[in-house]
């Protein structure tokens, strides 16, 4: 679309229209019909795109049109040309947190709080309850941030909703302090997808506390401890609470009473799955009933 350059009586001045000059009697431009009609189709044009009935006598359609969602197509992902971003686009590219909120107690987050961080910073231990699913776009993210010095217990909503880790794990989530969880919503659920947390749940970094127990590491390294007695040869078979994939590495021993005592591993009994091993006290006596703690390493 440009002015009629190519209309010589048009009466452009300097590529443009002007009026009549009532003082000097310069008449002025004129409009032909094809460049009316053009300037009319253009406009046309873009209100028929926003799927707009055009209506004489209505002068807001254009505006309309262009606040329209009909009317701006939304770019493949990781497009990189000059072409306008709709929200669409930017949403799906992750650009930026929509808000962030921080709370100085327990809470329940609503719909508000969706795609920003929601910290908390109490000193003690408080709790933080996820808006429920119902009328919350499917795959909704949330991000939650313990930066006080109380435990965060991250809660669902009371009803059908439920809390799952990508291992399987259903309940509630406990934020120590530093930890960020994010949340992902699906059907009456909110998914662990990532944070600092979500490596508790992995099987890289899997672990079971209490006596006994293990720990495993991104290296691959795995460390393994419990409790055993001896029997009547001052002996104890040990089987650790998991099967070492690999290799069994070492083990250390102590012995649990109330005098000095000798504790070791007997040769060839170590296997991925436990070993054997030998209480002697101070004179080299044996005897049953002998409590030993023992820590084990391998990958």
């Amino acid at each position: 679309m440009d002015y009629p350059n190519s209309v010589p009586s048009a009466g452009l001045v300097d590529g443009k229209f002007v009026d009549e000059s009532p003082l000097t009697g310069a008449p002025g431009s004129l409009i032909p019909a094809s460049w009316g009609n053009g300037v009319t189709q253009e406009l046309l044009n873009v209100i028929r795109s926003a799927g707009i009935n055009p209506v004489e006598g209505l002068n807001n359609q254009l505006l309309t049109a262009l606040r329209s969602n009909g009317l701006f197509v939304t770019a493949p992902q990781f497009d990189n040309d000059n072409s306008v971003a709709t929200t669409a686009f930017v949403t799906r590219n992750g650009l930026q947190f929509s808000g962030f909120t921080s709370y100085a107690d327990s809470a329940v987050l609503t719909a508000s709080n969706i795609g920003g961080v929601s910290s908390f910073t109490s000193n003690t231990p408080i709790t933080a309850t996820l808006p429920a699913t119902t009328g919350i776009a499917h795959a909704s993210t949330m991000n939650i941030v313990n930066a006080g010095a109380g435990a965060l217990t991250v809660s669902a909503a009371p009803g059908a909703d439920t809390i799952k880790a990508s291992n399987g794990m259903v309940g509630s989530v406990v934020l120590g302090v530093g930890e960020i969880a994010e949340f992902l919503k699906l059907e009456s659920q909110w998914r662990l997808v990532g944070g600092t947390v979500s490596l508790k749940y992995t099987s890289l970094f899997s672990g079971m506390t209490g006596n006994p127990g293990y720990q495993k590491y991104s290296s691959g390294n795995i460390d393994q401890w419990g409790y055993g007695t001896t029997d009547a040869n001052g002996e104890v078979f040990v089987t650790f609470p998991i099967s070492f994939p690999t290799a069994f590495v070492s083990v250390v021993a102590t012995h649990v009473g109330g005098d000095g005592a000798m504790v070791i591993m007997l040769a060839g009994t170590a296997t991925k799955q436990g070993c054997r091993l030998k209480v002697r006290d101070m004179g080299g006596s044996v005897r049953p009933g002998w409590g030993i703690t023992y820590f084990a390493k391998g990958y």
